[in-house]
């Protein structure tokens, strides 16, 4: 397993997608084993692309996978009829469901081997408990302690915690010719509270308002929530 042949897909940031007939290899000093790991534990649980094998070589790390034949939700999406949007929302919406099933049994945000989560906007998050979390998003609200106390109010504190996706935004939601989705980008599975995952679909708005609203309109979202965090975005950037 190499990526010295197939076509090169995306090279940035030290990650190289290369496509080698049904089969995708993700390289780079950027890439780690966790991620192979996850995609491994994730296996018959949802619908994501089969894992051939990885490896690591000097400081590159390389996992096959199976290539996902389709586009991803963010190019698809403003392509689709209304009942074909209304589709692919029920399929992202099971998806979420089955991994959802599956819990720790504690309120304790860790990956899947105990390790902290690599959330690509907030860093680093391993907490005991829900308030440690909260006051850890809280903390990233970049105006004042009175945006900061705001945020860390309006965060549940008993939310049911579940293997989430952490990344679920529609450029990681790939979508096949017969509207059915494949969840891609494994590197920030954990454990989190049950209302991540359409969260980030929220906050991570690449499509405009309309996928989170109809993924919305059938689950549960925690408004506070979803305020809180959008609040954080916004003082960050």
């Amino acid at each position: 397993m190499d990526a010295e042949t197939g076509s090169v897909i995306h090279d940035s940031h030290s990650v190289t997608l290369t496509v080698k007939g049904d089969r995708l290899v993700k390289s780079g000093t950027k890439v780690h084993l966790q991620e192979a790991y996850n995609l491994e534990y994730v296996q018959g649980k949802v619908t994501c692309p089969k894992l051939y094998g990885y490896h690591q070589k000097g400081d590159e790390v390389f996992i096959e996978m199976e290539h996902i034949k389709g586009k991803t939700l963010r190019n698809i999406w403003p392509t689709l009829d209304d009942e074909q949007q209304q589709r692919v929302a029920d399929n992202i919406i099971r998806e979420m469901r089955r991994l959802h099933e599956f819990s720790n049994g504690e309120s304790r945000t860790c990956g899947i081997t105990g390790g902290a989560i690599p959330d690509g906007l907030l860093g680093d998050m391993h907490f005991d408990d829900e308030k440690e979390l909260n006051k850890y998003i809280g903390a990233k609200a970049t105006y004042d302690d009175t945006i900061r106390a705001l945020v860390r109010n309006l965060l549940p504190t008993n939310s049911r915690f579940c293997l989430s996706h952490g990344d679920l935004h529609s450029g990681n939601i790939m979508v096949k010719a017969d509207m059915s989705v494949v969840l891609v980008d494994w590197a920030t599975l954990g454990f989190l509270p049950e209302y991540w995952d359409a969260m980030k679909l929220f906050i991570i708005q690449n499509c405009g308002n309309t996928i989170p609203v109809a993924v919305a309109e059938q689950m549960y979202v925690d408004p506070k929530a979803l305020a809180a965090h959008q609040l954080v975005v916004h003082t960050m950037f």
